[in-house]
């Protein structure tokens, strides 16, 4: 009876010991598929993506004369706010011969062409209109497959981390990789909303000027005779410290030159004598 209760006993550890390391090569078997799914991330063709809802990046330059700058510049503000748009810089300078006003502002992109037809009526001469797009579409499908690829690696980890991982060192690896990955999920939804705004928003940069009249400036302020005289004895006294000053630098070449004039008038007696 001992002989058998000992072999039960050996056989019970034995099923536990053998459970506890499949669960934990279960666990490990799970891991390396999630990280074959995830290696297996690879670009998306647009080649089904409708035209109507491609991701266009639109930026206008546009320069033009007007009659009166405030009056256009209070006009121009009006309108972006009628079309929910957004000024984000204004920019005011001065010349001799023109006041410019230098605006950027973000337009819905499906009220761009309206926009641009309503503002263009301040104009009087257009210098330029400048249109560019940029397409982005691919870049956009792409991350936005790329996004889902890495939430479902992310959700398979969850899972093997509640529900298959036994050991310290399965739990520690687990945790590892959802932390990583969730920061890469984070950096592409950030990527996600910067293309967004930037297609759902047109960027205009605008130039408004109005010419006026050259004007010489005028002399504003001119001294007094008094003023002047004051001036003169200054830099009069000025001049005699720095001619002292210039002697006394030069003292040792005047002694010198001394010395050699005292010289050669006794080398002169000496010879008439």
């Amino acid at each position: 009876m001992k002989n058998i209760g000992l072999l039960l006993l050996i056989f019970f550890l034995h099923a536990c010991q053998a459970e506890s390391s499949y669960n934990s090569f279960e666990a490990s078997s799970e891991s390396k598929q999630a990280d074959y799914y995830e290696e297996q991330e690879g670009p998306s063709s647009d080649g089904d993506f409708n035209m109507e809802e491609r991701k266009i990046i639109k930026t206008v330059d546009i320069r033009f004369q007007v009659d009166d700058l405030e009056e256009s510049t209070n006009n121009i503000e009006q309108v972006t706010k009628e079309y929910n748009g957004l000024i984000s810089s204004m920019n005011q300078t001065n010349s001799s011969r023109s006041i410019n006003n230098y605006l950027s502002i973000r337009i819905p992109s499906d009220k761009l062409d309206e926009f641009l037809a309503r503002i263009e009526e301040e104009s009087i001469y257009t210098n330029y209109t400048r249109i560019s797009a940029q397409d982005v579409t691919e870049e956009y499908l792409d991350i936005t497959t790329r996004l889902a690829t890495k939430k479902d690696v992310r959700d398979r980890y969850i899972d093997i981390l509640r529900n298959k991982a036994k050991t310290v060192k399965d739990v520690l690896e687990a945790e590892e990789k959802i932390r990583v990955i969730q920061e890469e999920i984070e950096s592409i939804e950030g990527r996600l909303k910067y293309l967004d705004n930037r297609t759902s928003f047109s960027t205009i940069n605008i130039e408004i000027y109005q010419t006026v009249a050259f004007v010489e400036s005028p002399d504003v302020y001119k001294k007094p005779f008094l003023a002047k005289l004051k001036t003169g004895f200054i830099n009069g006294w000025n001049l005699i410290q720095s001619m002292i000053i210039g002697l006394v630098t030069i003292w040792p070449i005047l002694l010198i030159i001394a010395l050699l004039f005292l010289l050669r008038k006794r080398i002169k007696r000496a010879i008439r004598k």
